[in-house]
């Protein structure tokens, strides 16, 4: 369109200036200037568009993957003239989509300031990090278009939506005839003492410790530590080379949306929990709760295949020896039964085995990162210790499915 208006404003002057030598028309000869001078006063006036104008993006500090959220863009304008046919295109990194799938268009007052909207779609989890966006103004007559380049950093967290597991099992320390692990301190029922507090509604009256009632006057109850169940240690692998796929439909990307079901799991179970991938110490010291479950889901968010270490060799320095009844749940693309033995070092025996693979050669049929017969080798071991296994496949009709794998024998 612009270049139509500046078509049609030459061909009106040429048309002035060819009249004007007909007839001798010195009138036609001041209009044919003044169409032509139009243009350039125009793009001056386009120039101090952008001018004593501030801009800050507002973007949520985290969301959920598929989710659409809203990015706003705040103008404060210093100018006493209005701003009219501003546009603003936001340089989005790869996953995150315009859901309009066009600029932003907005005006701005004199000396105010204005909020303006957009709906971004967030197609992938992952940490992004925005740098810049571009705002540009036409001229009065819409014959050019200034464009500037606004730094404005921001960051998003964007977290893995849970990928249901199917029968995966969970220990504890009651389930390997070895001394409970204590991991939460609560009032209730518990059966080793923990020292003496006063008295509150609802306090069971077989509890009262009638010495330091006595002493101090204030009735007080024996305090109990309860011990809990169930403690899991989520451990991801992240060696290079094991992400295979494309887009979403990756190895890895399967897995951290496993991982994210079993911490989203042990939350309802009121588990303890912690993650292992890559250097996330936050996710890697053990909580409970939602606060811990968001940790976990962020250090799933940040996580990427880029560890140069194979798991094997990397398990024992991060895991130590695993205290008795923790159960581990391993994510992991890379069939090698090495790791099956590191996985056996580090428990001792004492832990519940949970084993989340991924079949990288469903996959992408032409991978090498694991052959037929390391991936029969890697399933026999992990059915010798009696781990748990569930296999990730992507079928064809079918899309990626989880099965709990059985016998891991007769898994083809």
């Amino acid at each position: 369109m612009p270049n139509v208006k500046r078509a049609t404003i030459l061909t009106a002057a040429l048309f002035l200036l060819l009249a004007g030598s007909v007839v001798n028309g010195h009138q036609l000869f001041y209009m044919a200037a003044f169409l032509l001078a139009l243009p350039t006063v125009s793009y001056v006036v386009g120039l101090f568009a952008l001018r004593d104008l501030e801009f800050e993006r507002e973007t949520p500090e985290a969301a959920w993957e598929g989710e659409t959220v809203t990015f706003r863009l705040k103008v404060r304008s210093r100018s006493r003239l209005t701003r009219l046919y501003l546009q603003a295109t936001d340089s989005l990194p790869r996953w995150l989509e315009h859901a309009r799938g066009e600029p932003v268009l907005f005006n701005v007052p004199a000396m105010a300031e204005v909020t303006v909207e957009y709906p971004v779609r967030l197609q992938k989890r992952g940490a992004y990090v925005l740098d810049s966006l571009v705002v540009s103004a036409s001229d009065p007559l819409g014959l050019f278009s200034v464009a500037r380049s606004v730094p404005s950093r921001a960051e998003i967290l964007v977290y893995p939506f849970p990928e249901p597991v199917p029968d995966l099992v969970y220990g504890g320390a009651d389930r390997f005839g070895v001394e409970e692990a204590v991991v939460a301190r609560v009032r209730g029922s518990g059966i080793d003492p923990d020292g003496v507090r006063e008295y509150q509604p609802g306090d069971p009256l077989n509890r009262v410790h009638w010495k330091s009632t006595a002493r101090t006057g204030t009735l007080n109850v024996i305090e109990f530590q309860e011990p809990h169940a169930v403690s899991l240690c989520l451990v991801l692998d992240l060696e290079q080379g094991t992400d295979v796929g494309e887009g979403k439909d990756t190895t890895l990307e399967y897995l951290v949306r496993a991982a994210a079901s079993v911490a989203q799991e042990a939350v309802r179970m009121g588990a303890t929990f912690r993650l292992l991938a890559g250097d996330d110490r936050a996710a890697a010291e053990p909580g409970r709760g939602t606060e811990q479950l968001f940790r976990v889901l962020g250090g799933l968010a940040r996580a990427r295949a880029t560890d140069p270490s194979p798991l094997y060799q990397a398990l024992p320095e991060r895991l130590g020896v695993v205290p008795a009844g923790v159960t581990l749940v391993l994510f992991t693309a890379r069939a090698d039964a090495r790791i099956a033995d590191a996985l056996t070092h580090v428990a001792l025996g004492r832990s519940s085995i949970g084993v989340v693979f991924a079949d990288a050669l469903s996959f992408a049929p032409d991978s090498r990162i694991n052959s037929e017969e390391e991936r029969r080798h890697f399933l026999d071991a992990l059915s010798a210790m009696r781990a748990h296994v569930v296999v990730v496949q992507r079928r064809d009709g079918e899309g990626v499915v989880a099965d709990a794998l059985r016998d891991a024998r007769v898994y083809a």
